[in-house]
């Protein structure tokens, strides 16, 4: 066979691999690169915690009523995160133009399981009690940990440092907080801000009937360096709070 035979055959599978490819996709191609954009810009600014939450923000914003769909699908192609999707599934609609920039190389994106952790800003844990998994993710030159019940949740809870602490008890502070990160901006007739006491921790937590997202910020009352930012749902909020006190229990005391 002659290379110009061989050439015309290798363009005609890739042609029906391409019609196969987008055959497959739960809705139209540009709205992927409209997401791609949104996580771009996204994850420069608050980083991934390891879920899709950010993608779920950007198809509730575009209304697509199929998002549920669209995860899976991210899911099974490799995107099993927000920081993932850039990575991974991304490189599958460079046939697209232009094409779609990447925030960085996919070798930059890192990921381990970590059984205990001890950082340079006051942070000890010895042992993860179950059913928590923390994970590191290395992004660029930044370093992102996260706590998760089980492999595939929704409740996540971020590592994360300058508390503002002078904050403490500005329930509008917290009250926009939550509407900032969550991007849902009407029907907060009835968004609450509540405080709650662990023996050693002091948590705000931000919810409404309304919408799922649950946000609770926690800090231990004898330091300043860092707290725990736990994102949760809803119909599972009060459970997760419990486990969130057999996590902040194994924290190591200063």
């Amino acid at each position: 066979m002659d290379k110009a035979k061989q050439k015309e055959i290798q363009n005609q599978l890739a042609e029906k691999e391409l019609a196969e490819f987008k055959k497959s996709l739960p809705v139209d191609e540009n709205i992927f690169s409209r997401l791609f954009d949104f996580l771009d810009v996204e994850l420069g600014e608050y980083g991934c915690d390891h879920t899709t939450i950010l993608t779920k923000k950007f198809l509730d914003k575009n209304v697509v009523v199929n998002a549920t769909d669209v995860i899976d699908w991210l899911e099974n192609n490799g995107g099993g995160c927000d920081c993932e999707v850039l990575a991974n599934v991304e490189d599958l609609f460079d046939y697209l133009n232009p094409p779609i920039k990447k925030p960085s190389p996919t070798n930059q994106i890192k990921k381990q399981k970590l059984n205990s952790l001890k950082t340079d800003f006051g942070f000890s844990i010895e042992k993860i009690p179950s059913p928590w998994i923390l994970t590191e993710t290395i992004l660029g030159n930044d370093k992102i940990y996260n706590f998760q019940i089980g492999k595939s949740n929704n409740c996540i809870v971020n590592l994360t440092s300058d508390f503002p602490i002078t904050q403490l008890d500005n329930d509008k502070f917290w009250a926009d907080l939550w509407v900032k990160e969550t991007e849902l901006h009407y029907k907060l007739d009835d968004l609450t801000v509540e405080q709650i006491e662990f023996e050693n921790y002091l948590a705000i937590l931000v919810k409404t009937k309304n919408w799922t997202p649950v946000k609770i910020w926690c800090i231990r009352k004898s330091t300043k360096k860092w707290f725990l930012k736990m994102t949760t749902e809803l119909s599972r909020h009060k459970d997760d709070i419990k486990e969130l006190e057999k996590l902040i229990n194994h924290i190591k005391t200063e």
